[in-house]
């Protein structure tokens, strides 16, 4: 299973990375306790960091293909690396990977928000999004097998 906390939770741009619709309403909504999603310094996308008795907002993936990982894996960059946290759906714990940062953020950091980022910068970034998400799935495509199972609308 895999958390995400940020961009990844805007229908298009993980329907682009995953090259195919999603339709968010169907995916689990979870928290990542001890953690806070922030403001990625110069940047326009969050960070995961600690954060004592907070608990990050997110949606919970399952079901991903190898390609599918790739492709996540490839968008996501050298800025962070997928590791185990644990995440609560309805209360109740599950182990997940999510994105952490590699660098060290502050969190004090300014707590980010899905909604100003889809009003204030998904309109500048959702083409070069698209554009680099499937040209990571078509390289990849060719070296990794697509084994997934359907969690997203056909």
């Amino acid at each position: 299973m895999l958390f995400i906390y940020g961009t990844l939770q805007d229908a298009d741009v993980l329907g682009a990375v995953l090259g195919r619709p999603v339709v968010v309403a169907g995916l689990r909504r979870a928290v990542a306790p001890g953690f806070r999603a922030v403001v990625h310094p110069g940047r326009v996308y969050p960070a995961l960091v600690a954060s004592g008795d907070e608990a990050a907002p997110g949606l919970l993936l399952d079901n991903l293909s190898h390609l599918d990982l790739a492709v996540l894996d490839a968008f996501e960059g050298e800025e962070y690396r997928r590791r185990p946290i644990s995440v609560l759906v309805d209360g109740v714990g599950h182990p997940a990977d999510a994105y952490l940062p590699l660098a060290a953020i502050s969190a004090n950091a300014p707590v980010w928000s899905l909604a100003d980022w889809t009003s204030v910068h998904k309109p500048a970034v959702l083409g070069r999004e698209t554009e680099t998400a499937t040209a990571l799935r078509q390289r990849l495509a060719a070296q990794v097998p697509d084994d997934r199972h359907d969690f997203v609308q056909q």
